[in-house]
């Protein structure tokens, strides 16, 4: 990890961080830089107190980072590990600066109102809130809005299914969901679009052409359901984390205008109220 160069800053005003990955094996990396050009334009307000990660899972091309009006921490994965999205994932979640923490792929995007939702909301404790997609009820099935806390109680994302295609997304569900995870759809207003769906992406030169094959972890996934089934809680969990190495490419602190912290003078007078009824 090379953290050289780059000044840390006070980061108390973030209260959300948005975490992507991608890997680019064709031409360029258009698709990354075109979602943050158009996240630039959301209200300044919600900007301040956002923080882009972006991860790049160990693309083999060369690129230059423009630079952003955002608060964006880029980091690069040094190997090539291919379908590594679930380390790519623990390794942002690792960097975020705020408790409230929202994943998705690259090809995803998220309307602004999903953004002012996700900051003016209180901590997520134990819910984790799906998006939907133009309005339908059913949304992606691996963008999640969550507690850092709660991602990292119970290990994150399991690494044991880097190297296949596959059941990662569908194993992080079903671990939060034994251990009492509560899933919600944020509200109406809130919601996706399918970049590639909508041809915001050139799949041919700003993508991956890697081949989709899960029958390595089709195997892994059912020896993992029959380790929770006899062993219960906390099981069929490699516990392998962050099984790689990676460095800082840029870090760019936004100049914070619109955002102002509220006053909470009560808050330190309530300590006892906090200690008698506990944080979830």
């Amino acid at each position: 990890m090379n953290c050289k160069n780059f000044p840390q800053k006070d980061k108390s005003h973030i209260n959300l961080t948005y975490i992507t990955h991608f890997y680019n094996n064709q031409e360029n990396i258009d698709s990354v830089i075109s979602l943050l050009k158009e996240y630039e334009t959301y209200d300044p307000w919600i900007l301040d107190q956002v923080q882009f990660i972006i991860v790049d899972d160990g693309s083999p091309i060369k690129y230059n980072i423009p630079k952003f009006n955002l608060n964006l921490t880029w980091i690069k994965i040094n190997e090539d590990i291919p379908w590594n999205q679930g380390g790519a994932r623990n390794l942002g979640v690792v960097y975020a600066k705020s408790d409230k923490i929202f994943m998705s792929d690259l090809d995803w995007k998220i309307n602004e109102e999903a953004f002012r939702f996700m900051v003016n909301k209180k901590s997520c404790g134990r819910t984790i809130y799906k998006i939907r997609e133009n309005g339908r009820k059913k949304g992606h099935s691996n963008m999640w809005f969550m507690s850092r806390a709660r991602f990292m109680k119970f290990f994150g994302y399991n690494e044991e299914f880097s190297g296949g295609h596959g059941g990662e997304d569908y194993f992080f569900f079903k671990i939060q969901q034994y251990h009492g995870s509560i899933f919600k759809y944020m509200p109406y207003k809130c919601f996706s679009t399918n970049r590639s769906r909508t041809n915001e992406i050139d799949t041919k030169k700003s993508y991956h052409s890697l081949k989709r094959d899960s029958s390595k972890n089709d195997i892994l996934g059912q020896k993992i359901r029959k380790e929770i089934a006899l062993y219960g809680a906390e099981q069929g969990y490699s516990r392998i984390f962050l099984n790689f190495t990676w460095q800082i490419l840029a870090d760019f602190n936004r100049e914070i205008k619109y955002y102002k912290k509220p006053i909470k003078k009560w808050w330190k007078p309530l300590w006892y109220f906090r200690w008698l009824i506990g944080y979830w």
